[in-house]
């Protein structure tokens, strides 16, 4: 009996043991597992950091390099405004946008891309290149004209000299720049209208037909001219030297005097070839005879154009 007691009694020692071996390992197993992972979320988290510690500094050094870049370019047009003072209101409108892209850069947080950023400076960058290339060009220009009168001065007599309107081209660099700068205009053709049975448009010369009078021009291309929106009126003369209006009030400033207009149009210039179109719808029926037509934008007269109607 003693004995058979004491075999059970092994058994299930054995057994016991057995049991522990086997939670042991499995703990061991669990831990192992578990350090893996810790280890693996950890080195996960370092490089996370770091990637995220290299981007914010890549972002801060982008941010200083187009700051520079700007400082720069604001210094260069101080430069310019000094040297060339009748384009200092286009230089002025440069370095108006400059500052305004300053401070949306100076307020751009963390690691935030600077890369739409790095398309305006470079922008800014090529105007004021071109801005320069098309001074140095009126300079090369105006150098010839100094050579040129120079040799006419030492060929011609004193007599020949005082025919000759020299004066008007030893025009100063500045001046010829700033007159550059002003919009221009070509292909300007005013027409009488009339409109056939489609509603479609008609060239007439014939007054009673005529309906409105259109005026057509292009602005051409400026790289020097002011960018913007700009007023383009209309002043239009009938035979009797009378000026076509709706009101006595529609008038605009020219040369520091109110006159009136016969019509006007808004357009955004942005220093490129552009076609505009203005009309002067019938009040009245046109009288026979020469109408003249001018047009006016930033107080300077851009054109003249007639028709006659018969």
């Amino acid at each position: 009996m003693e004995n058979s007691d004491y075999f059970f009694n092994t058994e299930n020692g054995k057994r016991k043991e057995k049991n522990f071996l086997t939670f042991f390992i499995l703990l061991t197993i669990v831990l192992t597992i578990a350090c893996v992972i810790l280890t693996w979320q950890m080195v996960e988290f370092r490089d996370l950091a770091k990637q995220e510690s290299t981007a914010k500094t890549e972002a801060i050094t982008a941010k200083e390099n187009l700051l520079n870049k700007l400082k720069n370019l604001e210094l260069e047009y101080d430069e310019l405004s000094k040297e060339y003072e009748g384009l200092d209101s286009v230089f002025t409108n440069e370095k108006t946008k400059i500052a305004s892209l300053m401070d949306e850069i100076k307020n751009l947080k963390g690691s935030t891309s600077t890369e739409n950023y790095q398309a305006k400076v470079a922008e800014l960058e090529k105007r004021l290149k071109d801005y320069i290339s098309n001074i140095d060009e009126l300079k090369s220009k105006n150098e010839i004209l100094s050579g040129e009168n120079l040799k006419i001065k030492n060929t011609l007599d004193s007599a020949l000299n005082k025919n000759i309107e020299i004066a008007s081209k030893n025009l100063t660099l500045t001046e010829k720049v700033k007159s550059e700068a002003i919009l221009k205009v070509s292909d300007m053709v005013s027409q009488g209208i009339r409109f056939n049975a489609r509603k479609q448009e008609v060239p007439t010369r014939i007054a009673k037909k005529a309906q409105r009078i259109k005026t057509c021009f292009s602005l051409t291309e400026n790289m020097l001219a002011v960018k913007g929106y700009k007023i383009i009126y209309v002043r239009i003369a009938d035979p009797n030297n009378t000026i076509l209006c709706l009101s006595e009030s529609d008038i605009f400033t020219f040369k520091d005097k109110s006159i009136v207009y016969s019509a006007k149009k808004e357009i955004y210039y942005d220093n490129s070839l552009q076609d505009v179109c203005i009309y002067w719808e019938k009040v009245k029926d046109f009288k026979k005879g020469t109408y003249y037509i001018d047009v006016f934008a930033d107080d300077n007269l851009l054109g003249t154009s007639t028709i006659t109607f018969e």
